[in-house]
């Protein structure tokens, strides 16, 4: 057990910003974009929806003359009432001098500045910090983080004394201070290979009797890996997914591959009791809302595991994750499984799910990664008992 003693809280304290910076930062990266040239986000998704929103709530949309995407199915088409370009097409409206900053909406920020320094697109004209920014200050348009996070002040520190390396330190810090204050700098050289996530080769060993419960199963993504990973040696293979169409999708896979046998598979939504819940469908982050347009069944992982001797669980259930802990207390408390629980979809996460795993098995050993360049997005904290360590 890790000792959450003075050491430990003097550290958090003296490393985590003292001040509220996020309006002050919004700010001056508005003012920034006012005196800059034109426009082009790089992202037709979600991501790129945020920065749009975001320089519009500023009164700077107009600066904003097209949206770009490797996706050539998108190029010609409109977003907000503005053409789509290709990579080639930024190119030369960047060489017109039409426009002179892109913004890069993407969780891929280090492999498209990239592409844009290979295109012949300048350093200074891509800016890799707006998304995050945008994405931060919306979603904390009612309480900065710095006032959340002083609010719970004992809780974030009790969390950083658990954490069982420098490294999983360094992270945590990383993303509180990046929250703070609006700018991803502090996410530099923290991040592991997107490839490692659930996975991490610092921290996992499949073994060939693995039980694996994957709650947020999406298409079978994480399946792939885990057959990958293990050789295709496991015991048994356990995938959770709320979408009806997306699990569909799974079976489907699952069939394909020819691994049945090994594979089962339930559509329902993890959560603390067995009851029906309003979800709302998206082909990435379909979640569970009072206003979701259709109903699915929910229970809780103690009753679907019943006699299930689960030796690994994952979760990525766009933040239901607390709340289905709570409901697999049970199967934790009994089988001790590793756990790589995604703590990211809320800035509250960051102290409660930590905290909840040690209230039921105090003897996990608690690591925090993060497998996204530069963004405070795919954060998974690893419970692992320690007889896996």
């Amino acid at each position: 057990m890790v000792e959450h003693g003075m050491d430990n809280v003097s550290e958090f304290r003296s490393n985590l910003i003292k001040n509220d910076l996020y309006n002050e930062s919004a700010k001056k990266y508005v003012d920034k974009i006012k005196n800059t040239g034109n426009i082009v986000i790089w992202g037709c998704a979600s991501a790129g929806q945020y920065v749009y929103e975001f320089l519009k709530k500023f009164g700077v949309v107009a600066k904003i003359k097209h949206f770009a995407d490797n996706d050539k199915k998108k190029w010609g088409t409109k977003m907000n009432g503005l053409f789509v370009l290709s990579p080639e097409e930024v190119v030369k409206k960047y060489n017109d001098k039409s426009i002179s900053n892109i913004i890069v909406a993407s969780q891929h920020l280090s492999d498209i500045r990239k592409q844009l320094l290979s295109l012949g697109i300048e350093d200074h004209a891509i800016d890799v910090r707006g998304f995050s920014l945008a994405k931060d200050y919306l979603d904390f348009r009612n309480e900065s983080p710095f006032k959340i996070i002083n609010s719970y002040i004992e809780q974030y520190e009790k969390v950083y004394s658990y954490l069982s390396d420098e490294h999983s330190k360094k992270v945590y810090l990383g993303i509180l201070n990046s929250k703070i204050s609006l700018d991803n700098k502090y996410m530099k050289g923290i991040a592991s290979p997107a490839k490692e996530q659930y996975f991490d080769k610092e921290l996992i060993k499949i073994r060939e009797e693995e039980v694996f419960c994957d709650c947020g199963s999406f298409n079978g993504d994480t399946l792939e890996t885990f057959i990958s990973l293990s050789g295709g040696r496991y015991k048994k293979y356990i995938a959770i997914e709320a979408d009806k169409e997306i699990y569909d999708e799974l079976n489907k896979k699952v069939i394909a591959k020819g691994i049945s046998k090994n594979v089962q598979t339930y559509n329902v939504a993890c959560w603390n009791e067995k009851t029906i819940l309003k979800f709302q469908p998206l082909q990435y982050s379909g979640h569970i809302t009072e206003n979701g347009e259709v109903s699915v069944c929910a229970d809780t992982l103690d009753n679907i595991l019943q006699n299930e001797e689960v030796t690994f669980l994952k979760m990525d259930i766009e933040g239901a994750e607390e709340r289905a802990l709570k409901g697999a207390s049970a199967v934790i408390k009994k089988y001790k499984p590793i756990l790589a629980i995604c703590i990211y979809h809320s800035l509250e996460d960051y102290y409660k799910i930590p905290l909840l795993i040690k209230e039921m098995n105090d003897e996990y050993s608690l690591f925090i990664r993060n497998y996204t360049d530069m963004l405070d997005v795919e954060t998974v904290c690893y419970a692992i008992p320690k007889d896996r360590l």
